[in-house]
């Protein structure tokens, strides 16, 4: 299938996911529910979050391992987890019950797979395995021992420190990989050998993960649909990648994002920006090693995906850093700068230089088109897309177009400078992404009915003039979005359904990009939201769909609305 036909895509994060008999969360299982149902209704991509391992804030973008799965995502019934019999899981399901309903409870869901995958691996080391299963971890285990080694004794330590994976703050002999083997050799055998027990435990996890994940491919193949993952900029700070790889890694640095104007949930995100805690890379170490990390890296996804979506491509060009890490964000919130400088030594600031300097532009700009050629190599082929939101330089876009790597069109801020109005879908490049919204927006029905509140709050008699105000520039943008959806603008339509939602659904189903993307949410009009960048929140990465997947196409309204999308990718040649 060529890369540059016209395709149409469902993308959902697998966690929100729901299907008979899971155990609270959504799991492999479920999304090869999701990829046949996303075939049914004319898509051919279905595009997820980041899948790698997670410690406590449930981030797919704060990963404690570039290679390691996600436990919690995983299927735990016969046949998909080695070891594991049908009296494990009816147990299990009698114990999630009450976890079916409502957002992910990650505390009580993690432990709840930790047990069945313990059981699982005790059955192995029992001799219950088949000798193919026996061979297959072994196989995988010498196949991926370049990252999966350290990573085990990294899991096992992180275990032994009651699952915080700050290694900043274990003890003092578990600092390095170095270190912490000249501890181990200083323990009894009978110590030594439950260590190394721990850290073989870990690595049967992942063999669980690679071998569900690789069948979820098979699926994704049979169905005739890509799988799009996504591969963060950043690794987590705390992550086996840093605690065993060091000198690729500038710690000094705190990678995040510069203030934008639509992005502002709190104080420090309007003032300073968002400070995120990833480490700066060390591009220079890096490269005198072959850029192999990342070379690994790259091919990690594309053996489970058939293309992904590189999230913050920016960073590839210029990191926004800051000199202090995001625990510091509530006591800088309102400092003034010279207060800050004082304290930090710096200020926040492009790594490595400025783009309002034109020669370090120009630095910036050699060095992410370098960066992302090696990408694209260790890709072999996998089709690229590129998050290129935010505060975008000028030469990026050119840049990636030069590289054939698609970037983003959200129309809501493809914007004409001066007006307001919303640019053609029409001008919009075929080398593309077009979507309403990502993870991080207000879905399309949010960003309407968020405008109308505003909107009726400017209208009441005792409303203030900072009210009116907000009030009126909410009515503009509810004007334009009609003239967008090609909607009589002559006065303000309430409702979003149905003139408004199949106006805009058209134009962006027939604009020029090769891929058109619905995040599930929108297709389904739902205003749920997947994140709220900045700050840390329990509904962040854990709300779900509201039935499962095999219920969507039956509920009549959410039939009705994905008959629609149907129609009109069918009559633009992209169902």
């Amino acid at each position: 299938m060529s890369a540059r036909e016209k395709r149409a895509g469902l993308f959902c994060p697998v966690f929100a996911l729901r299907r008979r008999g899971d155990l609270g969360i959504g799991d492999t299982r479920a999304l090869v529910e999701f990829v046949r149902f996303a075939r049914e209704h004319g898509f051919s991509v279905v595009q997820v979050l980041p899948i790698n391992e997670t410690s406590g804030d449930n981030s797919p973008y704060n990963a404690i391992s570039s290679m390691a799965l996600e436990p919690v995502l995983l299927t735990m019934e016969p046949g998909e987890v080695p070891g594991l019999t049908e009296e494990d899981t009816v147990w299990a399901r009698g114990e999630a019950a009450e976890l079916g309903a409502g957002p992910v409870r990650y505390k009580r869901v993690k432990a709840l797979k930790r047990d069945l995958l313990e059981k699982a691996f005790a059955k192995g080391r029992q001799g219950e395995w088949t000798a193919e299963e026996s061979a297959g971890f072994e196989r995988f285990k010498e196949a991926e021992a370049g990252w999966l080694e350290e990573y085990g004794w990294f899991r096992a330590l992180m275990e032994r420190a009651g699952e915080n994976p700050v290694w900043e703050l274990w003890q003092a002999s578990w600092s390095s990989p170095g270190k912490a083997r000249r501890w181990l050799g200083r323990m009894t055998k009978e110590e030594r050998e439950a260590f190394v027990e721990r850290t073989e435990f870990f690595r049967f996890v992942q063999w669980v993960a690679d071998r569900q994940w690789l069948a979820v491919r098979r699926a994704a193949d049979e169905a005739g649909v890509w799988l799009m993952g996504d591969l963060p900029f950043g690794v987590s700070r705390h992550s086996a990648d840093v605690w065993a790889h060091r000198a690729g890694f500038d710690l000094e640095w705190s990678g995040g994002a510069p203030p934008e104007p639509f992005f502002q949930p709190d104080v420090f995100t309007k003032v300073w920006g968002q400070n995120w805690g990833i480490p700066v890379y060390d591009w220079a170490a890096m490269e005198a090693d072959g850029f192999g990390w990342w070379r690994r890296r790259v091919g990690g996804i594309v053996r489970h995906f058939h293309s992904f979506r590189i999230d913050h491509v920016l960073g590839f060009y210029r990191i926004y850093a800051f000199p202090w890490l995001p625990e510091k964000n509530g006591e800088v919130a309102e400092m003034e700068p010279e207060a800050v400088k004082e304290r930090f030594g710096a200020l926040p600031r492009f790594l490595p230089g400025s783009d309002q300097i034109p020669e370090e532009a120009l630095v910036n700009e050699e060095q992410g088109e370098k960066l992302l050629r090696m990408v694209q190599e260790a890709a072999g082929g996998a089709e690229i897309v590129a998050e290129d939101l935010g505060v975008v330089p000028d030469y990026v876009r050119p840049s990636l177009a030069r590289m054939g790597i698609s970037g983003f069109k959200i129309p809501l801020f493809e914007r004409v400078e001066g007006t307001g109005e919303y640019k053609p879908p029409e001008e919009y490049p075929e080398l593309s992404l077009a979507t309403f919204s990502t993870h991080d927006h207000e879905t399309v029905l949010g960003t309407w009915e968020g405008w109308w509140r505003l909107v009726e709050a400017g209208r009441e008699a005792d409303a203030g003039e900072e009210v009116r105000e907000r009030g009126m520039k909410a009515s503009w943008e509810l004007y334009r979005t009609q003239r967008f959806a090609r909607v009589d603008d002559r006065e303000l339509i309430r409702e979003f359904e149905p003139l408004v939602m199949k106006g805009m659904w058209r134009r962006l189903i027939e604009c020029p990009s090769w891929l058109v993307m619905f995040s599930v949410t929108d297709a389904l009009l739902l205003t749920t939201r997947f994140n709220v960048p900045g700050p840390v929140a329990e509904s962040n990465w854990s709300e779900r769909l509201p039935t499962e997947v095999e219920g969507l196409a039956r509920d009549g309204v959410f039939a009705g609305r994905l008959a629609l999308v149907r129609r009109l990718l069918t009559d633009a040649g992209r169902a």
